[in-house]
Order: C-alpha cells, then structure tokens, then sequence
C-alpha cells in the first residue's frame, strides 16, 4: 500500500492514473472509428476546441481570486504558445494527440513528486524521473501497438512521447519559475 504525504498528492496520483488508464483505453478504438474520425477531421477540430476551452476556464478561474489572477494569466501564455507551436509543426492529428497526452501525464506525475518532496520524501530528480516515466509508458503504449491490428507502431511517436514527456514538465517547471519572478518583482514594487 503506498502511503501519501497529503490529499493534494493522492489526488494528482490518482488523476495521473486516469490519463494512463485513458491513453491506454485508446489502444482498443477500432480502426475504422479511428479511420472515420480522421476523415471526417473530428480529432483535429475537437483539439482545437479543447484547447480553447482549456484556456477559457483557466482565464475565468484566474477572476475568483487576486492572488491566483497572475498565476492563472501565466498559465495561459504558456499554453497558448505551447498549443501555437504545436498547431505551425508539421504534425499529424495522432502525434499532436500524443504532445498533450504525455505532455499532462508528465506534469501530473511532476506535480505529485513535488507535492511528496515537500512533504519531506527524498524525491530525487522529479522533473527527470517524470519525463522518463510517462515517456516509458509511451514506449509500451507503441510496443503494444505492435501486436493490435488496427494500428501502427512507430519509432517517430516513441520520439513524440519522450519529446511531449519532457516539454510538459519543462512548461510546469518554467511557468513555476514565472511565477516566483513575477512576484518577488511585485512585492518588491510594493515595499
């Protein structure tokens, strides 16, 4: 039985094991669904809309309170350059689908090693350890798809998730950075 530090811990655990669990489910669509939703360009749409609205809540919650308002404004930069950069590559639907999925598992698998270090759990080198493990997991998401029928394995995409692994904990790590910068800047404008 794992022991957790705190709540906050457990519930970024638990949320990384729904997006494992989520990225694995996917493994199973049929082809012809997957097929059908590529044709018919609902994957690339709906991501551009998720992404929109990813941005929305994050810039509405940010209103509730001043003390998050630069947080959440941070936040927001961050993704939009993140999803624009995304969107001008020269990428397929499936392998901008594979940025995000390893990019949030690898924050929340971040988040929970920095929770536990805080805590007071020797939690060596989280940003590494978290970009590995979510890469990994897409190593043995693409090794599974060797064997399924209906879909392809490919050594571009193990490069994809290591690559989505690494940038989604380097974005929480230099939107933290922001953050400090931004505030000792404001708190030293109000001394």
């Amino acid at each position: 039985m794992c022991n957790f530090t705190s709540k906050k811990e457990q519930n970024l655990w638990v949320s990384a094991l729904v997006v494992f669990i989520a990225i694995y489910a996917s493994l199973f669509l049929g082809g012809r669904f997957i097929n059908f939703m590529v044709e018919r360009r609902i994957i690339e749409q709906s991501t551009f809309y998720l992404f929109l609205i990813l941005i929305v809540t994050f810039l509405l919650s940010g209103w509730r309170s001043s003390t998050k308002r630069l947080e959440y404004w941070v936040y927001a930069g961050v993704i939009a350059v993140y999803g624009m950069a995304l969107l001008r590559m020269d990428l397929t639907s499936s392998e901008r689908s594979h940025m995000f999925e390893y990019g949030l598992l690898s924050i929340l698998l971040y988040e929970a090693m920095i929770e536990r270090r805080q805590n007071g759990v020797d939690v060596k080198l989280p940003m590494l350890a978290s970009s590995m493990i979510a890469g990994s997991i897409g190593l043995l998401d693409e090794c599974i798809q060797y064997f399924l029928p209906y879909r392809v394995f490919d050594y571009v995409d193990i490069g994809f998730n290591y690559l989505a692994s690494a940038m989604g904990v380097l974005m929480r790590f230099s939107v933290s950075k922001l953050q400090r910068l931004f505030l000792s800047r404001n708190k030293k404008l109000k001394e």
